[in-house]
């Protein structure tokens, strides 16, 4: 079931979607089915893309410094070691903080996926 086709109004979709960031299971139990659809997809959507964009992210960062700050030093002064090092320590902590972020994002999406069948299960959250 696809949760954009799945009969929801717009309010109704805002609801699940918060839902599911969430990690809570929905208060209706109608709007359930679409909210474990939407966990399920998200959870695709952000293992298939934590990794790829935490490198890209922190490559990038990498690039920059190195071609605004270490390169300049390297000209002017001569080889920073430092400068190097601090570059690659940032890039090396942005990439944990964006994976980071995007498993806490997945667990999330997994908690509310789970909440949202013990609801269709039991009719209750």
């Amino acid at each position: 079931m696809n949760p954009e086709g799945s009969g929801l109004d717009p309010e109704g979709r805002r609801r699940v979607s918060l839902a599911v960031r969430a990690g809570v299971a929905v208060r209706d139990p109608a709007d359930a089915p679409a909210a474990v659809e939407l966990a399920r997809l998200a959870q695709r959507r952000l293992e298939a893309r934590t990794l790829p964009s935490a490198l890209r992210i922190s490559a990038g960062v990498v690039l920059v410094w190195l071609v605004l700050v270490a390169l300049p030093v390297t000209i002017s002064t001569g080889v920073h070691l430092a400068a190097l090092a601090a570059g690659l320590g940032v890039g090396l902590l942005l990439f944990a903080a964006v994976l980071l972020l995007g498993r806490r994002q997945l667990r999330l999406a997994r908690r509310a996926e789970q909440r949202n069948l013990r609801l269709l299960e039991d009719g209750r959250p």
